[in-house]
C-alpha cells in the first residue's frame, strides 16, 4: 500500500477512495435489488394473468353452455306452445263433432281461448282481493290491539277507578239479579 509524506493527504485519499467503494457499492445494491424485484414483479404479473386467464376461460365456457341451454330452452318453448295451439284447435272440434262446420270449430276455438283469458282474469283479481282481505284483517287485528290498550289504559286511571267505586257502592242505580233478562246460552264450538 503506498504511503504519503503528509498523513493528513494520506487519509483524504484514503477517506475519498472509501466514499468510491460505498458509492460504488450502494449502486451495484441497488442495481442488483432492481432486477431482483423486477423479476418478482413480472412472476407475480405472469402468475395474475395465468389466473386471468383462466378465468376467462371459465367464463366464457359457462357463457356457452347457458347460450346453449337458452338455446334449447327457446326450442321447447317454441314446441310446446304449438303442440298446446293443436289441442286447442282439436278440443274445439270435439273430436269431429263439429268437423262438418269449420265456422263451428272456429268459434268453439274462439270461446275456448276467450275461456282461457277469463281464467287468467279470474285469477289474478282472486289474488288481488286475497291481499286486500289480509291486509284488512291485519288493520283490524291492530285496531283491536289500539282499542285493548286504550281500555286497558282507561281501567288503570285512578279517577274511572273511583267512578267505578261509586257505582257499585250506590246500589239503588244497578239492575236486581232478578230483573235482569235471562242470557241465552253458550253452545259449545261458539
Amino acid at each position: 500500500m503506498p504511503h504519503f509524506q503528509n498523513a493528513t493527504l494520506e487519509i483524504i485519499v484514503y477517506t475519498a477512495a472509501a466514499l468510491l467503494v460505498v458509492a460504488f457499492g450502494y449502486q451495484l445494491g441497488h442495481l442488483v435489488a432492481r432486477l431482483a424485484s423486477t423479476k418478482i414483479i413480472n412472476q407475480k404479473e405472469q402468475d395474475l394473468f395465468t389466473a386471468q386467464k383462466g378465468f376467462k376461460q371459465l367464463y366464457e365456457q359457462e357463457l356457452t353452455t347457458l347460450k346453449g341451454q337458452n338455446a334449447r330452452l327457446a326450442e321447447e318453448n317454441a314446441s310446446l306452445a304449438a303442440r298446446v295451439e293443436e289441442y286447442r284447435k282439436k278440443a274445439a272440434g270435439f273430436g269431429g263433432l263439429f268437423s262438418s262446420g269449420g265456422k263451428r270449430a272456429d268459434a268453439m276455438y274462439a270461446l275456448l281461448l276467450e275461456n282461457e283469458a277469463l281464467e287468467e282474469a279470474l285469477y289474478s283479481q282472486n289474488e288481488k282481493l286475497k291481499q286486500e282481505r289480509t291486509d284488512a284483517v291485519k288493520e283490524q287485528l291492530r285496531a283491536a290491539g289500539y282499542r285493548r290498550v286504550l281500555m286497558s289504559q282507561l281501567m288503570n286511571d285512578d279517577r274511572i277507578k273511583g267512578y267505578i267505586q261509586e257505582l257499585l257502592a250506590d246500589e239503588k242505580h244497578l239492575p236486581h239479579v232478578a230483573d235482569a233478562p235471562a242470557l241465552p246460552p253458550v253452545r259449545a264450538g261458539s
